[in-house]
């Protein structure tokens, strides 16, 4: 539910009166917020009513489902009865309660709260939730509705406002921040936009009525890098990242950076590394117009053979960027992006060769002993090599609108526990016999070629060197499910439509899928109150995993995390069949909640 009411009902009442109509609406929020309603609201509602536009409907707290909540949106029509939305961003910030922070090169804004705070720049916020709306609310997308933004902060002295574009914040926009003192101007500014002779019942529905709805953007976006980076979408926690980084990126162009950065992006499946990676990419060669496209920065891979087909499928001649291996770098570079960072197994020079380096990584989908790309791995690299080193975190499951799956798959495989459960966010479906999958398979792939089947590395593979044997026969004896692996080569071609081959971990990293079906195999079982893992089972045919196990190697750690990786490939649905009873009674209870 939205709170959403005509701004002349609300004028004239006092901040506790207007709180107390939004705690019907919502109830979960903290004493900080309701003293900003209490104090912001009112003084937003004397300059729209000064403006003579008491027919705008006013629209508090609107939670976007990809993260961040708008403090207030006017609705209504403009002159020409176009629909109009206006975004505000509402702050009661003084100047004696603020300071700029220059952060290590990342500038913010700290508050000097009861509870001291950093915050990012207003005009950043605002931008964000308009992005977030021009690209994933149905009815702006389609054209039926307009969106702005603009900022009021109703304590801030006028005579202080260039503190918001000092220093690294030099080159943002101000015209549309309103501060204490322009009352009159922000009012002029309202009766521009909107006009005070509509009733705008139509532009109040479409706003409130309207889908959120997702981009469905994973290695695809690559084609679309050379193009606008505005049409990398980012999302609440990816946006506040990029705002950190572009000060550098900037600094850089302008030839004024003078300190080595290396920055860490982890997160887990689903969360988007790849698109912000992407994006800073994208932001560079914005900064860098070279028409020659000898651009000094460089989009790189640990050794991965299917990411590598992949990528280099999704390219032509004319669009995209060229994955390169990490360990053929040479010379220097301005900018390095580092993908599937978690899968390097040595700390050479290729990877201090650039000024700035991201780092995509997720300790958790290390899957090999030798693989040595931890966070912490990565910090003491760092230090040593001169960078300032600076770690971000993604946590919001953006895959197709991934809610708490992953949570409850971290609590599964590693007892984690988490926070505010919000529902699996995807389909899953436990089969009882592996044939009603393989029938779910079938009919989720009449609808889309965006389907795989997924295995633990438990059978030999006969057909890389037969190509007609098969690989797969469940049972063994008397098969009613047989398969091959995924090819050798041609993995382009396996990635763009395949329900006749399985994919292994080593087709899993970094890709994702609509539908996938994963065969639960006895590798990994649990019993009672733990995990009995049987990596033999696995290294038995798996020679990359075994020669990487030495005796220092938590071989349970890594066996989960295989599972973890190729249970979060799926973006839409999942569908599992267990060889094992006991532990498909265990995932029924903590991954769907079933007693």
């Amino acid at each position: 539910m939205i709170y959403c009411e005509k701004v002349s009902e609300l004028f004239g009442l006092s901040g506790d009166e207007i709180a107390q109509r939004m705690e019907n609406f919502y109830n979960d929020n903290s004493d900080a917020e309701k003293k900003s309603w209490r104090a912001s609201l009112p003084k937003l509602i004397e300059v729209i009513q000064s403006a003579g536009l008491g027919n705008l409907y006013i629209a508090t707290e609107y939670e976007l489902p990809a993260g961040g909540r708008i403090d207030a949106a006017l609705i209504g029509d403009d002159d020409n009865g176009k629909h109009r939305v206006l975004v505000i961003e509402l702050k009661q910030w003084s100047r004696d309660g603020i300071e700029y922070y220059a952060n290590k090169g990342f500038p913010a804004i700290k508050v000097n709260a009861t509870n001291p705070y950093l915050s990012r720049h207003p005009v950043n916020q605002t931008k964000e939730y308009t992005d977030a709306l021009i690209g994933n609310h149905s009815n702006v997308v389609n054209g039926q509705l307009s969106v702005s933004g603009c900022q009021y902060l109703h304590e801030f002295e006028l005579g202080e406002k260039n503190f918001f574009i000092q220093d690294r914040y030099s080159d943002i926009d101000i015209s549309m921040m309103f501060v204490k003192g322009e009352e009159k101007v922000f009012a002029d500014y309202l009766k521009s936009v909107f006009s005070p002779f509509t009733d705008n019942e139509l532009a109040r529905n479409l706003f409130i009525e309207g889908d959120y709805v997702t981009t469905e953007m994973d290695m695809e976006i690559i084609n679309r890098i050379t193009e606008s980076p505005d049409n990398i979408p980012l999302w609440h926690d990816q946006s506040k990242i990029l705002d950190y980084i572009m000060p550098l990126l900037k600094q850089q162009a302008e030839g004024k950076l003078r300190t080595k950065h290396m920055i860490v992006i982890a997160g887990a499946a689903g969360t988007g590394k790849t698109i912000v990676g992407f994006r800073i990419l994208a932001e560079y060669w914005r900064l860098h117009p070279n028409a020659n496209n000898n651009y000094k920065c460089k989009y790189t891979l640990p050794r991965s053979r299917t990411i590598k087909q992949v990528l280099d499928g999704l390219c032509n001649d004319q669009a995209g960027i060229r994955a390169v291996f990490l360990d053929s770098i040479r010379g220097q570079y301005d900018l390095l992006v580092i993908d599937e960072a978690h899968r390097i197994t040595k700390f050479n020079n290729s990877i201090s060769s650039a000024q700035i380096v991201i780092v995509l990584q997720d300790d958790r989908q290390r899957v090999r002993g030798n693989e040595i790309g931890t966070k912490d791995n990565f910090k003491t690299f760092a230090r040593r090599n001169g960078y300032t080193f600076t770690a971000f975190s993604l946590e919001y499951q953006k895959r197709s609108g991934l809610g708490s799956y992953v949570d409850r798959l971290d609590r599964l495989l590693y007892g984690k526990e988490y926070l505010n459960d919000v529902g699996l966010g995807i389909e899953v479906t436990v089969c009882d016999n592996i044939q009603d999958m393989e029938l779910w398979m079938n009919n989720c792939h009449n609808t889309t070629t965006s389907i795989k089947y997924y295995a633990s590395y438990c059978w030999e593979w006969k057909s890389k060197k037969k190509p007609t044997e098969i690989d797969i026969k469940i049972p063994k004896i008397n098969p009613v499910f047989q398969k091959q692996w995924n090819p050798m080569y041609n993995q382009y071609d396996w990635y763009l439509d395949s329900i006749d081959k399985v994919g292994c971990i080593y087709t899993a990293q970094g890709l994702g899928f609509d539908y996938v079906g994963f065969i639960w195999w006895d590798d990994l079982v649990w019993r009672t109150d733990h995990w009995e893992s049987h990596i033999d089972k696995v290294t038995r045919y798996d020679e990359q995993l075994r020669d990487s196990i030495t005796n220092n190697t938590n071989a349970q750690e890594l066996l989960l995390n295989i599972y973890r990786v190729m249970l979060t490939r799926a973006k839409k649905g999942l569908c599992i069949w267990f060889q094992d009873a006991e532990t498909k009674k265990h995932f029924k209870e903590v991954c769907l909640l079933e007693e």
